[in-house]
Protein backbone atom coordinates (compact mmCIF):
# COMPACT_ATOMS: atom_id res chain seq x y z
CA UNK A 1 0.00 0.00 0.00
CA UNK A 2 2.82 2.39 0.91
CA UNK A 3 4.73 1.53 -2.26
CA UNK A 4 1.60 2.16 -4.33
CA UNK A 5 1.07 5.53 -2.65
CA UNK A 6 4.64 6.53 -3.38
CA UNK A 7 4.30 5.44 -6.98
CA UNK A 8 1.20 7.59 -7.37
CA UNK A 9 2.95 10.58 -5.84
CA UNK A 10 5.98 10.11 -8.08
CA UNK A 11 3.82 9.93 -11.18
CA UNK A 12 1.99 13.03 -10.00
CA UNK A 13 5.29 14.88 -10.07
CA UNK A 14 5.64 14.02 -13.75
CA UNK A 15 2.05 15.05 -14.43
CA UNK A 16 2.68 18.41 -12.79
CA UNK A 17 5.28 19.17 -15.43
CA UNK A 18 2.44 19.06 -17.93
CA UNK A 19 0.51 21.66 -15.97
CA UNK A 20 -1.85 19.42 -14.02
CA UNK A 21 -2.38 19.42 -10.27
CA UNK A 22 -0.45 17.29 -7.81
CA UNK A 23 -2.09 15.33 -4.99
CA UNK A 24 -3.67 17.48 -2.28
CA UNK A 25 -1.52 18.25 0.77
CA UNK A 26 -3.63 15.88 2.90
CA UNK A 27 -2.60 12.99 0.65
CA UNK A 28 1.06 13.97 0.86
CA UNK A 29 0.86 14.09 4.64
CA UNK A 30 -0.95 10.76 4.96
CA UNK A 31 1.57 9.08 2.62
CA UNK A 32 4.38 10.20 4.93
CA UNK A 33 2.52 9.13 8.07
CA UNK A 34 1.77 5.73 6.49
CA UNK A 35 5.46 5.20 5.77
CA UNK A 36 6.59 6.28 9.22
CA UNK A 37 3.88 4.69 11.35
CA UNK A 38 1.56 2.63 9.16
CA UNK A 39 2.95 -0.81 10.02
CA UNK A 40 3.21 -2.75 13.25
CA UNK A 41 6.85 -2.47 14.21
CA UNK A 42 9.56 -2.82 16.83
CA UNK A 43 12.28 -0.18 16.77
CA UNK A 44 15.42 0.08 18.90
CA UNK A 45 16.95 3.54 19.29
CA UNK A 46 20.04 4.97 20.96
CA UNK A 47 20.89 8.55 21.83
CA UNK A 48 23.45 10.44 23.89
CA UNK A 49 22.31 13.06 26.39
CA UNK A 50 24.43 14.93 28.94
CA UNK A 51 27.28 12.45 28.58
CA UNK A 52 25.08 9.38 28.99
CA UNK A 53 23.97 6.86 26.37
CA UNK A 54 20.28 6.00 26.45
CA UNK A 55 18.75 3.01 24.63
CA UNK A 56 15.05 2.33 24.33
CA UNK A 57 12.67 0.16 22.36
CA UNK A 58 9.39 1.20 20.75
CA UNK A 59 6.72 -1.40 19.96
CA UNK A 60 3.79 -0.18 17.85
CA UNK A 61 0.57 -2.00 17.03
CA UNK A 62 -2.64 -0.93 15.31
CA UNK A 63 -5.89 -2.23 16.75
CA UNK A 64 -9.29 -1.26 15.32
CA UNK A 65 -7.69 1.73 13.61
CA UNK A 66 -6.06 3.02 16.80
CA UNK A 67 -2.33 2.95 17.62
CA UNK A 68 -0.94 1.28 20.72
CA UNK A 69 2.64 2.16 21.62
CA UNK A 70 4.84 0.58 24.28
CA UNK A 71 8.18 2.22 25.13
CA UNK A 72 10.73 0.25 27.14
CA UNK A 73 13.98 1.70 28.48
CA UNK A 74 16.87 -0.70 27.81
CA UNK A 75 19.86 1.27 29.14
CA UNK A 76 21.24 2.60 31.38
CA UNK A 77 20.43 0.01 34.02
CA UNK A 78 19.08 2.67 36.40
CA UNK A 79 15.97 3.09 34.25
CA UNK A 80 15.30 -0.41 32.92
CA UNK A 81 12.14 -0.74 35.03
CA UNK A 82 10.65 2.36 33.38
CA UNK A 83 8.06 1.63 30.68
CA UNK A 84 5.32 3.66 29.02
CA UNK A 85 2.06 2.70 27.37
CA UNK A 86 0.51 5.23 24.99
CA UNK A 87 -3.13 4.71 24.04
CA UNK A 88 -5.86 6.71 22.37
CA UNK A 89 -8.93 7.01 24.58
CA UNK A 90 -12.52 6.88 23.35
CA UNK A 91 -12.61 10.70 23.37
CA UNK A 92 -9.56 10.66 21.03
CA UNK A 93 -7.26 12.07 23.72
CA UNK A 94 -3.88 10.50 24.32
CA UNK A 95 -3.33 8.62 27.59
CA UNK A 96 0.21 7.80 28.73
CA UNK A 97 0.54 5.28 31.56
CA UNK A 98 3.58 4.07 33.54
CA UNK A 99 4.37 1.92 36.56
CA UNK A 100 5.75 3.74 39.59
CA UNK A 101 8.47 1.23 40.35
CA UNK A 102 9.86 1.50 43.91
CA UNK A 103 13.35 1.49 42.39
CA UNK A 104 12.80 4.93 40.83
CA UNK A 105 10.05 6.56 42.83
CA UNK A 106 9.84 7.47 46.53
CA UNK A 107 7.84 5.27 48.83
CA UNK A 108 4.26 6.41 49.31
CA UNK A 109 0.67 5.55 48.52
CA UNK A 110 1.31 5.94 44.76
CA UNK A 111 4.38 3.71 44.66
CA UNK A 112 4.02 0.29 42.96
CA UNK A 113 0.93 1.46 41.08
CA UNK A 114 0.13 2.08 37.43
CA UNK A 115 -0.41 5.80 36.99
CA UNK A 116 -1.17 8.21 34.17
CA UNK A 117 1.39 10.83 33.26
CA UNK A 118 0.09 14.31 34.08
CA UNK A 119 -0.67 16.95 31.45
CA UNK A 120 1.78 16.56 28.59
CA UNK A 121 1.92 17.89 25.03
CA UNK A 122 3.20 16.21 21.90
CA UNK A 123 6.37 18.30 22.06
CA UNK A 124 7.14 17.31 25.67
CA UNK A 125 9.57 14.50 26.31
CA UNK A 126 8.51 11.29 27.94
CA UNK A 127 9.25 11.94 31.63
CA UNK A 128 11.39 10.58 34.47
CA UNK A 129 14.58 9.67 32.53
CA UNK A 130 16.86 12.26 30.91
CA UNK A 131 17.12 12.33 27.13
CA UNK A 132 13.93 10.43 26.26
CA UNK A 133 12.20 11.25 22.95
CA UNK A 134 9.26 13.62 22.69
CA UNK A 135 5.76 12.20 22.43
CA UNK A 136 5.71 13.41 18.80
CA UNK A 137 8.59 11.02 18.00
CA UNK A 138 6.75 7.87 19.04
CA UNK A 139 2.99 8.50 18.86
CA UNK A 140 1.41 8.24 15.37
CA UNK A 141 -0.85 10.98 14.04
CA UNK A 142 -3.37 11.07 11.19
CA UNK A 143 -3.72 13.60 8.42
CA UNK A 144 -7.38 13.97 9.39
CA UNK A 145 -6.24 15.54 12.69
CA UNK A 146 -4.94 18.57 10.77
CA UNK A 147 -5.90 21.08 8.12
CA UNK A 148 -3.15 21.06 5.50
CA UNK A 149 -2.09 23.63 2.91
CA UNK A 150 0.64 23.51 0.29
CA UNK A 151 3.63 25.87 0.59
CA UNK A 152 6.25 26.66 -2.08
CA UNK A 153 8.69 23.85 -2.84
CA UNK A 154 12.14 23.98 -1.27
CA UNK A 155 15.54 22.34 -1.54
CA UNK A 156 16.51 20.55 1.68
CA UNK A 157 19.83 18.70 1.99
CA UNK A 158 20.24 19.20 -1.78
CA UNK A 159 16.99 17.34 -2.45
CA UNK A 160 13.84 18.86 -4.02
CA UNK A 161 11.00 18.77 -1.52
CA UNK A 162 7.29 19.36 -1.50
CA UNK A 163 6.40 21.51 1.50
CA UNK A 164 3.12 21.29 3.40
CA UNK A 165 1.83 23.07 6.49
CA UNK A 166 -0.48 21.43 8.99
CA UNK A 167 -2.63 23.20 11.57
CA UNK A 168 -3.97 20.82 14.23
CA UNK A 169 -7.63 20.73 15.13
CA UNK A 170 -6.71 20.23 18.81
CA UNK A 171 -5.48 23.24 20.75
CA UNK A 172 -3.50 21.56 23.53
CA UNK A 173 -0.62 19.98 21.59
CA UNK A 174 2.09 22.53 22.41
CA UNK A 175 2.16 24.00 18.90
CA UNK A 176 -0.23 25.65 16.46
CA UNK A 177 1.30 24.62 13.14
CA UNK A 178 3.84 22.17 11.75
CA UNK A 179 5.70 22.29 8.42
CA UNK A 180 6.95 19.18 6.61
CA UNK A 181 9.53 19.26 3.81
CA UNK A 182 8.91 15.97 1.97
CA UNK A 183 11.55 14.64 -0.40
CA UNK A 184 10.04 14.14 -3.86
CA UNK A 185 12.03 10.95 -4.37
CA UNK A 186 11.02 9.12 -1.19
CA UNK A 187 8.22 11.10 0.48
CA UNK A 188 10.29 11.26 3.70
CA UNK A 189 10.23 14.46 5.76
CA UNK A 190 13.83 15.63 5.60
CA UNK A 191 12.83 18.53 7.81
CA UNK A 192 9.90 18.99 10.20
CA UNK A 193 9.38 22.27 12.05
CA UNK A 194 6.85 22.98 14.80
CA UNK A 195 5.71 26.54 15.59
CA UNK A 196 3.92 28.14 18.52
CA UNK A 197 2.75 31.75 18.47
CA UNK A 198 4.82 32.43 15.37
CA UNK A 199 8.07 31.08 16.82
CA UNK A 200 9.86 27.89 15.76
CA UNK A 201 10.02 25.70 18.88
CA UNK A 202 11.21 22.34 17.51
CA UNK A 203 12.96 21.04 14.42
CA UNK A 204 13.75 17.48 13.32
CA UNK A 205 16.03 16.77 10.36
CA UNK A 206 17.10 13.63 8.52
CA UNK A 207 19.79 13.42 5.85
CA UNK A 208 18.95 11.53 2.63
CA UNK A 209 21.86 9.16 3.33
CA UNK A 210 20.12 8.14 6.58
CA UNK A 211 16.91 7.01 4.85
CA UNK A 212 16.55 3.23 4.41
CA UNK A 213 14.33 1.39 1.94
CA UNK A 214 12.42 -1.34 3.75
CA UNK A 215 10.54 -3.08 0.94
CA UNK A 216 9.26 0.16 -0.55
CA UNK A 217 8.79 1.86 2.81
CA UNK A 218 11.36 4.61 3.26
CA UNK A 219 12.28 5.17 6.90
CA UNK A 220 14.72 7.52 8.65
CA UNK A 221 17.39 5.69 10.66
CA UNK A 222 18.93 8.82 12.17
CA UNK A 223 17.24 12.00 13.34
CA UNK A 224 18.62 15.23 14.71
CA UNK A 225 16.33 17.11 17.08
CA UNK A 226 16.74 20.81 17.82
CA UNK A 227 14.35 22.07 20.47
CA UNK A 228 14.12 25.59 21.78
CA UNK A 229 16.36 26.02 24.82
CA UNK A 230 18.03 22.60 24.54
CA UNK A 231 21.17 21.25 22.92
CA UNK A 232 20.85 19.31 19.66
CA UNK A 233 20.24 15.59 20.12
CA UNK A 234 20.86 12.73 17.68
CA UNK A 235 18.71 9.59 17.66
CA UNK A 236 19.97 6.51 15.80
CA UNK A 237 17.88 3.44 14.97
CA UNK A 238 19.92 0.32 15.73
CA UNK A 239 17.27 -2.31 14.92
CA UNK A 240 13.97 -2.51 13.06
CA UNK A 241 11.41 -5.29 12.77
CA UNK A 242 8.29 -4.75 10.67
CA UNK A 243 5.11 -6.74 11.29
CA UNK A 244 6.52 -8.63 14.31
CA UNK A 245 4.69 -11.17 16.42
CA UNK A 246 4.00 -9.49 19.74
CA UNK A 247 3.97 -11.28 23.11
CA UNK A 248 0.59 -11.74 24.75
CA UNK A 249 -0.50 -8.72 26.79
CA UNK A 250 2.27 -6.59 25.24
CA UNK A 251 0.06 -3.51 25.12
CA UNK A 252 -1.57 -3.73 28.54
CA UNK A 253 -1.13 -1.87 31.81
CA UNK A 254 -0.11 -5.17 33.43
CA UNK A 255 2.96 -5.23 31.20
CA UNK A 256 4.12 -1.87 32.53
CA UNK A 257 5.28 -3.73 35.63
CA UNK A 258 6.77 -6.81 33.95
CA UNK A 259 8.21 -4.95 30.97
CA UNK A 260 7.87 -7.82 28.53
CA UNK A 261 9.16 -6.84 25.10
CA UNK A 262 9.57 -8.62 21.74
CA UNK A 263 12.88 -10.49 21.44
CA UNK A 264 15.50 -8.75 19.37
Amino acid sequence: MVALTLALLASAGAVRAEGEAEPPPEALAQAWFDQLWGADAVELWTTDWSGQTLSYGVARHWEAGRPLVFVRILAPHTYVELNFLLRERDDSRLEISYYRTPKLFPQGKKTARVMSVGPITRLDRLPFAPGLPAVADVEPVRASDYTFTRLPDEIVAKKPCRVIEGRPHATDLGFDRVVYSLARETGVALETKWFANGKAVRRVTTLPMDVRDEGGRFLPTRRTVDQLGLEAQHFVMSRLMLDPVFPDKQFTTQNLKTGRFPSY
